[in-house]
């Protein structure tokens, strides 16, 4: 019996959030934690689970900081490597699609399938990779890839794709093999449009068709649709909110729908859930609900 329910691979990087503007106008700026699955894991921990993250940081005050603010927020580090070689990544933000990167040559850029020795894999309730890992460089891609195989538990994956980094011109080539040993499979429709045609639950079939048991289409704000392992097909239609930060929404609503799963909730009410936790992250500003 592992003492972890879900281990995440993939970067975090410093975040400085423009709090009171756009990247070009804006004069103060926040500091947190940036990384799709070390968003997931804190989301994990507040829902009462165990959660690890896998990954490798710089020997810098940047990745000193990612490190307790995670140990504080109870994610299992124990497998996060330091890197004396390469730094942790920098990422420089607003509030309103401002986005820059510093994260060529960064410590998780160098993942390796050596990072996952000694991690409880096979024993995990479940295992949660975004397509991010695989297009930061060929070793994550592998390390992803890897992680996948060796899981026995629900094996999750987000699309997630960002323009800009090592393998970005050639998404769907990079995120494919992680889509067909995938369980359950999440992304906007633009990002799942890389893999089948269609809108909606269309699309889910035509996702569905490579391998995943369970596939959720996210619309923006509007609605998130859901194809189950028996063909069924839920939508759920979240009330309107403001958005203040919906940066790490996504994770977010990963998380709270993982969680919720593995609690035995069905997928209607899963999907509230992921919705729900969606919704309070992006009403304050942070990755997680919060800067510094």
């Amino acid at each position: 019996m592992s003492d972890v329910d879900v281990i995440a691979l993939g970067e975090t990087m410093l975040s400085l959030v423009a709090v009171d503007g756009s990247l070009a106008t804006a004069t103060t700026f926040g500091a947190t934690h940036g990384g799709a699955e070390s968003n997931a894991c804190v989301e994990i921990v507040r829902r009462g689970r165990r959660a690890a993250w896998v990954s490798r940081l710089g020997d810098d005050p940047a990745g000193d900081r990612i490190r307790a603010w995670l140990a504080e927020a109870g994610v299992d580090l124990r497998w996060v490597a330091t890197d004396r070689e390469r730094p942790t990544g920098l990422m420089l933000r607003d509030t309103v699609g401002g986005v820059r990167y510093w994260r060529a040559g960064s410590a998780a850029s160098a993942l390796h399938p050596d990072d996952l020795r000694g991690v409880p894999v096979e024993t995990a309730a479940a295992v949660l990779v975004t397509g991010i890992t695989a297009l930061l460089g060929p070793d994550p891609g592998l390390t992803a890839l890897a992680l996948l195989d060796r899981a026995t538990g629900l094996r999750m994956v987000d699309v997630n794709r960002r323009s800009g980094l090592w393998g970005s011109a050639s998404a769907a080539e990079h995120i494919g093999p992680l889509v067909r040993r995938c369980d359950v499979l999440v992304g906007g429709a633009d990002e799942l449009r890389l893999f089948a045609d269609g809108t909606g639950e269309t699309l889910a079939r035509g996702c569905a068709s490579l391998g995943p048991r369970e596939v959720i289409v996210r619309d923006g704000g509007a609605a998130v649709g859901a194809l189950d392992a028996d063909g069924g097909w839920t939508e759920h239609r979240p009330a309107r909110v403001a958005d203040v930060d919906p940066v790490g929404a996504g994770d977010a609503f990963d998380a709270a729908y993982l969680a919720a799963r593995l609690g035995g909730a069905d997928v209607a009410t899963s999907l509230a859930a992921g919705a729900d936790a969606g919704a309070l992250v992006a009403a304050s500003v942070g990755d997680t609900g919060a800067v510094r």
